[in-house]
C-alpha cells in the first residue's frame, strides 16, 4: 500500500530494522473475550523471527492468568513522532516459553543488550524467558 496519507507497507528489511531499533511494545494477551495489553520490554531476533521476552510474574499475576488462555499473542511496537511521522509493527504467533537449556549466558547477554534501558531487578517476582515465533508480521510507516 502506497497511500500517502496512510503510510506505506514496510518490507521485511525494514521491518527487521525497525524491530532492532526497538525495545519496547504492547504484548496482547485474552481471556473469556477480554483483552489485557501489558507494556513489554523484547529482543528481535530476525533470523529466526522471533521476538524474546523476559516476562516477571507476580504470586496472584493477571498476566499469567491472561497467558494461559491466549492461544495467539500480539505485539505490537511503534515509534510516534507526529502525526505525519510514525512506524507502527505488528507480531502475532505463538508465545512459548523457553526452556532452560535454551537459555545460556550468551542469549541472556544478547537480551539484555538489545532491549536496552531495562530494569534487570526482580524483587518478588519469578522471571520466566519467553519467545513470540511471528506467525504473522505487517508494518507501516509514514513519514515526510
Amino acid at each position: 500500500m502506497t497511500d500517502t496519507w496512510y503510510g506505506h507497507t514496510m518490507a521485511a528489511d525494514e521491518i527487521a530494522e525497525f524491530l532492532n531499533e526497538q525495545a519496547t511494545g504492547v504484548l496482547c494477551l485474552s481471556k473469556d473475550r477480554r483483552a489485557y495489553g501489558i507494556p513489554m520490554s523484547f529482543a528481535y531476533d530476525a533470523d529466526e523471527e522471533r521476538a524474546i521476552m523476559d516476562l516477571g510474574f507476580a504470586d496472584d499475576s493477571k498476566k499469567r492468568e491472561f497467558l494461559e488462555t491466549t492461544d495467539e499473542v500480539c505485539l505490537t511496537v511503534y515509534e510516534w513522532d507526529g502525526p505525519h511521522d510514525w512506524t507502527s509493527v505488528v507480531l502475532s504467533g505463538s508465545f512459548e516459553p523457553l526452556s532452560e537449556s535454551d537459555v545460556d549466558d550468551d542469549l541472556e547477554a544478547w537480551y539484555y543488550r538489545v532491549a536496552k534501558d531495562i530494569d534487570v531487578s526482580a524483587g518478588d517476582v519469578d522471571l520466566e524467558w519467553y519467545e513470540l515465533r511471528a506467525a504473522e508480521l505487517s508494518g507501516v510507516a509514514l513519514s515526510e
